[in-house]
């Protein structure tokens, strides 16, 4: 199989890796290039997770897959190869993101075949003789946060290069999502926090699919805001965008506590649908 080499003015580059503020000059890529335009969302997590943690993995690429959204991911071990072989086994896209040249697999073959044979994609910015290191996995996190529209976060310990990825998710202002973890396990540490700065809590993929479709334009119109919009979140919502309101007049519309509307006005602030003003009021923010 041949190495490509997509150069960022090249039609088949990923559109949304060149949105980023530091994108590759050239990718090397392997495998079925036609397929990094393709609507993605990364599944990232610890090397060392738990069977709870890779059965997630497997589970939620699998059926993510079936729906049609390329899986990206980084082909470690644990989370990122479980999530490989989730969208391998139904028969849907995938693609892997290296830190290296493609003469230099990390961390073993298997799962890179894998994907090539089953019509996936594999993709580096490095020539094919520079070699593994630190510096290679932290360039490939932002790749992997830069090819996706979202970015799903399945266990990450407290200190963690999934920390790194989703940093960048959030400087790239993609959807940075997270299965909660069990308080009380270290493997979900960094997860769990991850969640307390305003990550969205997912339990099912419906929670992700409500939130992911295709942008084919760099605006939104309000339209496609509201359709993206999570229910519970609209009725608010509409009351803003009839006129700028604070959160107790809201409270008395809605007929909802003052707790409740205070908390849902904070996640729509964070998702970026409406913005606060001077003296607790709230308006809807225009594209």
């Amino acid at each position: 199989m041949k190495v490509k080499e997509i150069e960022i003015q090249n039609k088949w580059y990923p559109k949304q890796l060149r949105k980023i503020n530091n994108p590759p000059k050239k990718l090397y890529v392997l495998g079925n290039h036609e397929i990094l335009n393709t609507d993605s969302l990364s599944i990232i997590g610890s090397r060392c997770c738990t069977s709870y943690g890779a059965d997630m993995a497997r589970e939620f690429a699998r059926k993510l897959a079936k729906k049609g959204i390329t899986i990206v991911s980084g082909m470690a071990k644990g989370i990122d190869s479980n999530a490989h072989l989730g969208a391998i086994e139904a028969n849907g896209k995938t693609i892997a993101v290296l830190g290296s040249g493609f003469n230099h697999i990390y961390p073993d073959k298997e799962i890179y075949e894998k994907i090539l044979k089953n019509g996936g994609t594999v993709i580096t910015e490095y020539s094919e003789n520079v070699g593994v290191s630190p510096q290679g996995f932290r360039d490939r996190n932002r790749i992997v946060a830069g090819l996706s529209l979202g970015t799903l976060v399945i266990e990450a310990k407290q200190r963690s290069g999934t920390g790194i990825t989703a940093n960048y998710v959030k400087r790239y202002k993609r959807k940075l999502f997270c299965i909660p973890h069990e308080i009380e396990d270290k493997s979900g540490v960094g997860t769990n926090r991850l969640l307390k700065k305003g990550a969205i809590l997912v339990t099912e993929v419906k929670d992700i699919l409500q939130y992911f479709k295709t942008i084919n334009n760099e605006e939104k119109t309000e339209k496609e805001l509201e359709i993206e919009m999570p229910e519970e979140y609209r009725k608010i919502y509409e009351q803003i965008k009839k006129q700028t309101a604070t959160a107790e007049e809201i409270s008395k519309k809605v007929k909802m506590s003052i707790s409740d509307v205070n908390t849902i006005l904070t996640m729509l602030e964070l998702e970026d649908y409406i913005q606060s003003l001077p003296g607790n009021h709230f308006q809807v923010k225009r594209c």
